[in-house]
């Protein structure tokens, strides 16, 4: 039971994204709504406690902490103390490193909140967003650079007739070719019906198998296929840029 709850509060921390792959790893179903809840519940409970932290930080804020804010080197008057302490001392607590902290909680709370009345579905933390955003652009870059390593050096594509199609044979992934996009090649028109890895000496091409373009078929999208060039084009990647 507490098992499932922790889980569940960690779900409902996550962002859609990691949250969907956690719960597709998962054996069970988590509550993470109801964790969710009970989660911005707990955060906007906080506000007392932010209130009365605040009281005391202001009640400090005299003597030489007053002279500090007010920016004065002669020792302050009682006025000016009591004003460093009423006026200044909230502002203070409120950009204190324990300010900022219990702010964060509850603003997260009250959004936490929001998104389960409007929604009834669970907010991310952004804390958690962003380290997962991170994450994933550095697993990216990672698989990146792994994937050019397998490829090799750069090479000219191979254009080879395959029945009533073509085979294109490439040292690179053309991330702009899918099955909805029309491939012009030499005045004739193709579609892709897959792609495959296929070994090449130490390395790997990437072959893309083509089919003619059925009449009245819609063209959504085309690019063009050009003869292999026998230098690498200026923005081509290759491992030594790994």
């Amino acid at each position: 039971m507490v098992r499932r709850f922790a889980l569940g509060v960690w779900s409902a921390l996550l962002p859609a994204g990691e949250r969907e792959r956690l719960q597709e790893r998962l054996d069970e179903d988590v509550p993470t709504v109801p964790a969710s809840w009970t989660l911005a519940v707990a955060q906007l409970s906080l506000i007392p406690v932010w209130a009365l932290m605040g009281v005391s930080y202001t009640r400090g804020v005299t003597g030489v902490q007053a002279a500090t804010i007010l920016a004065t080197e002669l020792p302050p008057t009682f006025t000016e103390a009591m004003l460093a302490s009423i006026a200044l001392g909230p502002l203070a607590f409120a950009f204190s490193p324990q300010g900022l902290l219990l702010e964060y909680v509850i603003v997260t709370g009250v959004v936490r909140i929001a998104g389960l009345v409007g929604s009834g579905r669970p907010t991310g933390d952004p804390l958690v967003t962003l380290l997962a955003w991170l994450k994933r652009l550095t697993g990216a870059e990672v698989r990146q650079q792994r994937r050019l390593r397998a490829l090799g050096p750069w090479r000219p594509d191979r254009i080879l007739p395959d029945g009533r199609g073509l085979l294109v044979l490439s040292s690179r992934d053309k991330r702009d070719w899918s099955e909805r996009v029309t491939i012009e090649y030499r005045g004739a028109f193709y579609r892709l019906v897959r792609q495959e890895d296929r070994p090449h000496d130490r390395w790997i091409d990437v072959v893309y198998v083509l089919r003619r373009q059925q009449p009245g078929e819609l063209i959504r999208s085309l690019v063009v296929l050009e003869d292999a060039e026998e230098s690498p084009p200026a923005s081509a990647e290759g491992p030594d840029a790994v």
